[in-house]
């Protein structure tokens, strides 16, 4: 008994979805996933269009180098990663042993296990993206797919390609309201929608625990969403949009990095909050480290989950940030910061002896012609402000003493040029500061009031310690470039950002209707990041809570998953009981249409079918034989099919239906 073979269509449909899931993975896989995936699968479009032969008995020398193929593949990925178990080996395999897999496909079993894959390979791309876009392109892959299914079972590929596509995607459709009734009340675990433990060498973009001259610079070039903030009332002047991240004590010459001792991590600062409050939510994207950012200065640390504020201000987690993360805080813009006493005044005065010879002179010539330490701060600013110095984020290149080229030769850099070198000014003339990390400012977005840092927005300054005053924020930059603290960098260097496309015509109505999208589109993404990625356990109770669930736990949300199921399930009864055509009155009609026919003289047994009784009509009655078929089939439909037709066409048929006398 030879094997049933699925058909060339269907293989076409499974082919498409395959292909267009596999796509968007391509960019993160070497390239030579992407071509022999594509080889595969034109190998196989070729077998159908022109016949080539494929890998099968009688064709040894096809199997072995298929087989050959599979094995280099593995060897291959083998080579690159290092092993075949993680997230980007294992679906760089997944992808490509499928496009083998269609090559060889013999069977009916073969089809269902390629499109069983195919579904999971869906999944595999939310490992790298859980957008919107990547949703909906999936949602269009899954119907490809099981459209090819319907397509493998319409054994007499009688329903045309639009109408497939269109019963795959109503049938996908029809279960959305339990996706969701499953959705908000099944028992979330903490963790994102989609995720796996990520591969050591994925790595991550954002404020590092290091900076030397031109690091941050470098983050310009990505838009990517940092964090969101939502501020429950007044939002602080842009100018006071400080966010808080590594701070960087320790300095070799080149690099600033923090101080790294596990006795001082749980020492308290002290802090004197004063003016007026600012309460917020922030949602933060994962970015693998330790760190949070809180506006200047928390009130305390957010209780949603478990994390301590730093002796040097820092907002730190116990575990590193792997998942989106929502915390709730309290911050103020006036603050006085640890007053008493300087926590490793000593390491903030530290200087590498043959390092920047002519800064260190420049701040003594200062100290000695001033009267405090605060005069000596505002002549270094003053110095940066009157000296020629510009904010670019292209600086030309430095010498190998970087500060002194900077202060006295090139004097063009971006913030971190700014906070590095002025540091370097205040310990050279004994003043202890230190390198303060973080995020400057923020887009709101007009649509959802959600204030929006990006990385471009990445920012660093300086902190000086004066005796009764504490740790000072001083930001040099704002004396060179003001329009970045008090505007933001996208409005200070508007040659550079918010640029609309190429496309777009240049005058105002169009760029200030793309403005217009974008806004929308951000406060769309958003919804989608906080309600739809972001549904933890948290969020779900509160939620739930508004839905009128008093304390939600697990056995509510089982009990209330049970009636919502009970529910949907006697309302589509209920849809398809009342959308379904009148049997009896399909039933009266298809009698009706025999009684005529036998008065032609071929009176329909009881033992005949629908279709048996038109063949033989058909073949006595020639000239009727298309109004006969046509009434079999509206009745077929209507009694035991898709009921694509309806039973005023019945009807209709049926009285245009003239029997021969």
């Amino acid at each position: 008994m030879t094997k049933k073979m699925p058909s060339n269509s269907a293989v076409l449909w499974l082919m498409a979805g395959l292909t267009l899931g596999s796509i968007p993975l391509f960019v993160y896989q070497p390239i030579w996933v992407g071509l022999t995936f594509t080889a595969m699968i034109l190998w196989r479009v070729l077998s159908i269009t022109h016949h080539w032969p494929l890998p099968k008995k009688g064709f040894s020398l096809l199997g072995f180098i298929h087989l050959g193929i599979a094995a280099s593949v593995i060897a291959m990925i083998i080579i690159r990663y290092g092993n075949l178990i993680g997230q980007d080996p294992g679906i760089a395999l997944l992808t490509v042993m499928l496009s083998l897999k269609v090559v060889e496909m013999r069977s009916l079993r073969d089809y269902y296990l390629s499109c069983l894959m195919g579904y999971f390979l869906v999944a595999t791309n939310f490992f790298y993206s859980q957008n919107i876009p990547t949703a909906l392109l999936m949602f269009v892959v899954v119907v490809i797919l099981t459209a090819g299914l319907i397509r493998l079972n319409d054994e007499k590929q009688a329903m045309p390609n639009k109408s497939l596509f269109k019963l795959s995607a109503k049938m996908l459709l029809q279960a959305v309201p339990l996706m969701v009734l499953l959705f908000i009340l099944f028992p979330r675990i903490p963790g994102p929608l989609w995720g796996i433990p990520q591969d050591t060498t994925s790595g991550t973009s954002g404020i590092s625990d290091s900076m030397s001259l031109g690091s941050i610079s470098q983050l310009t070039q990505s838009d990517e969403i940092a964090f969101r903030v939502k501020f429950e009332g007044d939002i602080p002047e842009q100018a006071d949009r400080y966010w808080r991240g590594p701070v960087l004590l320790n300095y070799d010459g080149k690099t600033w990095t923090e101080f790294d001792n596990q006795n001082l991590m749980m020492v308290k600062p002290t802090i004197t909050l004063q003016g007026k409050p600012y309460h917020y939510t922030t949602t933060i994207e994962p970015h693998e480290k330790y760190w949070l950012f809180a506006l200047d200065f928390p009130q305390q640390n957010p209780s949603s989950l478990p994390s301590y504020l730093q002796y040097d201000g820092q907002l730190k987690t116990v575990k590193p940030v792997s998942q989106r993360q929502q915390i709730t805080l309290t911050s103020y813009t006036d603050y006085r910061f640890n007053t008493a006493e300087a926590l490793l005044k000593r390491l903030a005065l530290e200087l590498p002896d043959n390092k920047h010879p002519k800064a260190k002179a420049l701040a003594q010539s200062w100290l000695a012609n001033s009267s405090s330490e605060s005069e000596v701060v505002d002549k270094a600013l003053d110095y940066f402000a009157k000296q020629g110095f510009r904010y670019t984020l292209s600086p030309p290149s430095l010498s190998e003493d970087n500060i002194d080229s900077f202060l006295f030769d090139t004097k063009a850099g971006f913030c971190e040029y700014y906070s590095a070198s002025f540091t370097v000014l205040m310990r050279a003339a004994g003043i202890p500061a230190r390198v303060v990390t973080g995020y400057q400012g923020g887009e709101i977005n007009p649509v959802d009031k959600y204030l929006t840092i990006r990385q471009y927005d990445a920012h660093a300054w300086a902190e000086v310690w004066i005796k009764d005053r504490g740790w000072l924020r001083i930001d040099p930059t704002s004396s060179v470039s003001s329009e970045r603290i008090e505007l933001g960098i996208t409005r200070s260097i508007p040659e550079t950002f918010n640029r609309p496309p190429a496309f777009i015509p240049n005058n105002k109505q169009a760029e200030d209707l793309w403005q217009s999208l974008k806004n929308n589109w951000g406060a769309v993404d958003n919804a989608w990041n906080q309600w739809v990625l972001g549904y933890g356990p948290a969020i779900q109770k509160e939620f739930l809570k508004k839905l009128g669930m008093s304390s939600p736990n697990w056995k509510t949300m089982a009990a209330w998953l049970i009636i919502g199921f009970a529910l949907l399930s006697l309302l589509f009864s209920l849809y398809l009981l009342y959308n379904r055509p009148n049997q009896s009155e399909v039933s009266r009609l298809y009698l009706l249409f025999c009684r005529k026919a036998a008065r032609m003289g071929c009176t329909r047994r009881p033992s005949q079918g629908p279709l048996d009784y038109a063949k033989i009509l058909s073949e006595l009655f020639p000239a009727q034989s298309a109004d006969i078929k046509r009434i079999t089939s509206i009745y077929i439909d209507l009694q035991y099919g898709k009921q694509q037709n309806s039973i005023a066409e019945l009807k209709q048929a049926v009285k245009q239906f003239k029997p021969l006398n």
